[in-house]
């Protein structure tokens, strides 16, 4: 199926300037994520390497610390997109989804050890981000009559979390 031209130039834009992953580009130019893949490939091969443009943007868009931040939230998107991959493929063995894992999580310790020296509060975040993760849980597990009450009470600590971690101390 031939699609319009402008519908690339959105993939692109999507990817590149908006900062989408290629299937969240690919879904809301309305097209297929192996056309949007077969796309990105096409223009690799005559020149336009869509990653360096985007890696390009998000490092003329700020200071240290928002490159960071952009870097360690792009990895992040790549990491959670991994993740679900390996969940939901059931083609791939048992053993291998545990050395996949591993290397994830590896990469993931590296990413987040790196992004500590320029971005201390990062650090700090995951560190209440998994607290609450395990206190949700802990609540599911032992309390489920409460969960209720802990989401709702966890809508307002969003606000609560960027104030304290996001803008600074």
């Amino acid at each position: 199926m031939a699609h319009n031209p402008k519908v690339k130039a959105y993939v692109r834009r999507y990817y590149v300037f908006d900062r989408f992953t290629l299937e969240q580009s690919a879904e809301r130019a309305g097209v297929s994520f192996n056309t949007a893949r077969r796309w990105k490939a096409e223009a690799l091969k005559n020149g336009d390497d869509w990653d360096k443009a985007r890696d390009v943007q998000i490092m003329a868009g700020g200071e240290l610390t928002d490159i960071s931040q952009s870097l360690l939230t792009g990895f992040i998107v790549q990491y959670r997109s991994t993740m679900e991959e390996l969940q939901s493929n059931a083609e791939v063995s048992s053993k291998d989804k545990v050395l996949l894992l591993g290397t994830l999580a590896d990469s993931f310790a590296k990413m987040t050890a790196a992004s500590k020296k320029i971005l201390p509060e990062v650090s700090e975040l995951a560190v209440a981000m998994r607290t609450i993760k395990l206190f949700g849980d802990f609540i599911q597990q032992t309390h489920p009559n409460l969960l209720g009450d802990f989401l709702e009470a966890l809508n307002g600590f969003g606000a609560v979390l960027d104030q304290n971690f996001k803008k600074g101390k």
